[in-house]
């Protein structure tokens, strides 16, 4: 019979494939507590997946630009584009189920840039810099 898991799984993840043209800075965002659970950089042309996003309901900020630039503080780190940046959130939420689910949950995200406008498979919603910086 095997042993199941009470506390449900853990290997739930999102699967990010980001066209060319611009990087992409990734906030997963808690829609509970609009607190930043993951942060993720993808390089222009690659794709990323990020692996136990916890159980619960987020939605994403995205930071789009060239020329990542990472500076380092006494308690944390602070990266941005010094190029072409512009920021969105998504206003789409993605489930990843309840507490003690046993199902498995993955979304594929298809990022791409095309004549200043992202084109991707989920929707979007414009944002400012300080609005992405928050949480």
């Amino acid at each position: 019979m095997g042993v199941k898991p009470i506390y449900g799984l853990q290997d739930n993840y999102f699967d990010v494939t980001v066209g060319t043209g611009f990087s992409v800075a990734i906030k997963i965002m808690s829609l509970k507590e609009h607190k930043c659970i993951r942060y993720a950089f993808v390089p222009e042309g690659q794709t990323i997946t990020i692996n136990e996003i916890p159980q619960g309901k987020y939605y994403l900020k995205l930071a789009y630009g060239n020329d990542w630039m990472v500076k380092k503080y006494s308690n944390h780190v602070n990266g941005k584009f010094t190029k072409n940046a512009f920021y969105e959130k998504s206003a789409n939420i993605f489930d990843f189920g309840m507490k003690n689910s046993l199902s498995i949950v993955n979304y594929q995200l298809e990022i791409n840039v095309a004549n200043g406008s992202a084109k991707n498979n989920f929707q979007t919603i414009t944002i400012n810099e300080q609005d992405f910086e928050k949480n």
